[in-house]
C-alpha cells in the first residue's frame, strides 16, 4: 500500500469540499503530499475493497482531518473514522466547515484541539499543525483564493435546503438540519408525500427498529422545519418518513 500523510474524514456529499482541502494542503506543503480523500477516484483504485482500503489507510496515516458541518456532525461514520485514527495514534484534527460552530462539536472530539475553515488565521494554524506533524515547512499562498473556494464548495452550505414546500413548512431531506434543536415528532401525511414526488423524491415509509438497509440504499430521514427555529421526525405509528433524490 502507498505511504499516506494525510487521511481526511468527510460524508460524500461534501467530497467538493474534502478535495478542495486536498488541493490546498498539497500547495502549501508540498505537491508530493499523499492525500487520502474517500469520494476522490484516484485515493480508492478499481478494485479495491474500499471497507478495508479506508480502515487500512487509517491505520497508517499520521495525520486525519476530520470535516464536521451541521450535517456530518452526527454520522456514525464519520466519528467510527476518528476514532480509528485515534486510536492508532495519528494527529486528529477536527475542523469545522458550511457554518458549524466549535461548541456543536460533541464529545469525544470537542476535547481535542479544532480548527476552521472560516478564516485564514484558523488556516494557518491548521496548516501549520499538519506540517509540524510531517516536519515540512509550510509555504502558504493564494489564502484568499482557498477560503472563498471551500466556503462556497458543495450544496451543503448554511443556505442550500434540500427538500420540498410543504403547507408553508419544508420537508427536508440532505442539508443542515441537524444543526437545530428537535421537537417531538410529527403526524404522516399523505400529501407530504406527493410533495416529495413532486420534488424529485421518491419517499418511502421505513420501520423505526430497523433503519439500517433503508439507509444503505441511499434514503435519507426527512424531518419537517421551518428551516430556522426547529426540526421533528415525521412518523406514522411504528414507520418514520425517509426519501432519496431520483
Amino acid at each position: 500500500m502507498d505511504k499516506i500523510d494525510i487521511f481526511i474524514s468527510h460524508i460524500t456529499e461534501e467530497k467538493e469540499t474534502a478535495i478542495c482541502l486536498k488541493e490546498f494542503l498539497r500547495e502549501s506543503l508540498g505537491w508530493g503530499l499523499q492525500v487520502f480523500v474517500s469520494s476522490d477516484y484516484e485515493s480508492i483504485g478499481g478494485g479495491d475493497i474500499w471497507f478495508n482500503k479506508i480502515v487500512d489507510t487509517l491505520k497508517s496515516s499520521p495525520v486525519e482531518i476530520v470535516l464536521l458541518s451541521p450535517d456530518s456532525v452526527s454520522r456514525q461514520w464519520i466519528n467510527f473514522e476518528a476514532g480509528v485514527g485515534i486510536g492508532a495514534g495519528a494527529l486528529v484534527i477536527p475542523v469545522v466547515v458550511h457554518g458549524l460552530e466549535r461548541s456543536d462539536v460533541g464529545h469525544p472530539l470537542s476535547s481535542i484541539q479544532i480548527r476552521s475553515v472560516e478564516d485564514a488565521d484558523n488556516v494557518r494554524a491548521l496548516i501549520k499543525d499538519v506540517g509540524k506533524r510531517l516536519n515540512i515547512t509550510a509555504r502558504i499562498s493564494h489564502m484568499d483564493r482557498f477560503l472563498t473556494d471551500i466556503n462556497q464548495s458543495d450544496a451543503h452550505s448554511a443556505l442550500a435546503w434540500s427538500g420540498a414546500e410543504w403547507q408553508g413548512v419544508f420537508l427536508t431531506v440532505d442539508e443542515p438540519v441537524m444543526k437545530l434543536p428537535e421537537r417531538s415528532n410529527q403526524a404522516y401525511q399523505d400529501s407530504m408525500s406527493k410533495a416529495l414526488r413532486d420534488a424529485g423524491f421518491t419517499p418511502r415509509l421505513s420501520g423505526t427498529r430497523n433503519l439500517g438497509p433503508t439507509l444503505s440504499a441511499g434514503y435519507k430521514i426527512v424531518y419537517i422545519t421551518d428551516l430556522k427555529t426547529y426540526r421533528a421526525e415525521i412518523h406514522q405509528h411504528d414507520v418514520m418518513l425517509t426519501a432519496k433524490q431520483d
